[in-house]
């Protein structure tokens, strides 16, 4: 069976993760390698909203399709599996990604001049950082916890827990009691999901995301309760509103558990909303949604230096930043859906990020695949 809502969710966060870099190039806060002289601060609050959701919601989708894998090719099937979609794909495009980006930053910072020197010096080597790609460093991290405790459950049942889940997510209250699982990592963190600082595993960060990414591997064993996130979504949305206002209105520094309060309630709230939304709309196969599924794995992981590129080109033409967004996001999705369908859709690039190669163009929907494919087997 594929689940198209979830996978088209998953892929959506990936996309999400795109605008929001386009944006902080233009907001003039945040930590992007173009920060535009003329910046807007308008779409500052979609920033906020974004970011008080998109990868927990993400987690919550790769430790669904994490489970999916363990149950139906065995802790093999599934080391393997990971070890070839997200640890070879990070090496790969890190090793690739990160001399590029540190020359466009340095070329940025201190002029085309002093990049060859950083190199030849050594002193790029400061710099190392995962970069965008710092989400595949935590899944593999997440995935070898999933693993490990999925192992353990073989010859001790986790009954008792997996009622207890299920009683919770039945509840009309479920975004709020999940959210206590996550109140405390955020509380560490100032009420704010924090950025990682380098490759060194960070503590709080991987706390913040275990209790997203437990709750949708749990999910999938519990995959008949589904149809419950279809419910509440308006009331849902009405609650995300003050919770939100909470998170942004409130000082970290000074009250970091009440803004962790309303970052987690946000976030548990949109999880909810989101879900609900996706299963109610994308439930059906779709030629463009599979295929945008299938292609935001490249998408993100290239996306880096492409919107940085645009950002930094369109940087004299003598529009307001508010419309370069657009004209930026617009560009960069256009020419990295060109260069997937060209480059990678159909070689091994496609194998390696997508399972198998596909044929180029929009699949067609009605036809068999040419073997059984677990949809999502990189999330």
């Amino acid at each position: 069976m594929r689940y198209h809502a979830l996978d088209s969710m998953r892929a959506s966060m990936m996309l999400l993760g795109i605008y929001l870099h386009v944006v902080v190039g233009y907001s003039g806060d945040g930590h992007w390698p173009y920060i535009d002289p003329h910046p807007t601060s308008v779409l500052n609050f979609t920033l906020g909203i974004i970011h008080s959701f998109r990868m927990p919601a993400f987690f919550a989708m790769a430790g669904f399709f994490g489970a999916l894998l363990w149950n139906t090719r065995g802790p093999r099937g599934f080391i393997s599996n990971r070890i070839h979609r997200i640890l070879f794909p990070f090496l790969l495009f890190w090793s690739l990604m990160f001399p590029v980006m540190a020359a466009i930053v340095i070329s940025l910072e201190r002029g085309p001049s002093q990049v060859i020197p950083a190199f030849t010096s050594g002193a790029v080597l400061q710099r190392l950082h995962p970069l965008h790609l710092w989400f595949l460093e935590y899944l593999l991290l997440l995935y070898a916890i999933g693993a490990a405790v999925a192992w353990l459950a073989r010859s001790r049942p986790m009954a008792a827990l997996h009622a207890a889940y299920r009683r919770a997510l039945e509840n009309p209250f479920a975004p709020a009691i999940f959210a206590l699982f996550s109140w405390g990592p955020l509380t560490w963190m100032h009420g704010n999901l924090k950025d990682c600082d380098g490759f060194t595993p960070e503590l709080p960060i991987l706390l913040a995301y275990i209790p997203p990414f437990a709750f949708g591997w749990l999910l999938y064993h519990h995959r008949d309760l589904l149809p419950r996130f279809r419910r509440h979504i308006g009331i849902y949305f009405l609650l995300a509103i003050p919770a939100f206002l909470a998170y942004g209105k409130i000082s970290g520094r000074d009250y970091p558990a009440l803004r962790a309060a309303g970052n987690v309630l946000c976030c548990w709230l949109l999880i909810f909303i989101t879900t609900g939304l996706f299963l109610k709309l994308c439930s059906k196969a779709s030629p463009l949604g599979r295929y945008l599924s299938d292609s935001s794995y490249w998408l993100y992981i290239m996306h880096m230096p492409v919107v940085v590129g645009l950002q930094v080109a369109c940087l004299p033409i003598p529009i307001p930043a508010l419309a370069k967004v657009p004209l930026v996001l617009a560009l960069a999705i256009i020419l990295l859906l060109i260069s997937y369908d060209l480059l990678v859709r159909n070689a091994w690039l496609g194998a390696l990020l997508n399972g198998r190669r596909y044929p180029r163009g929009l699949p067609a929907i009605s036809d068999p695949p040419r073997k059984p494919a677990i949809m999502s087997e990189y999330a």
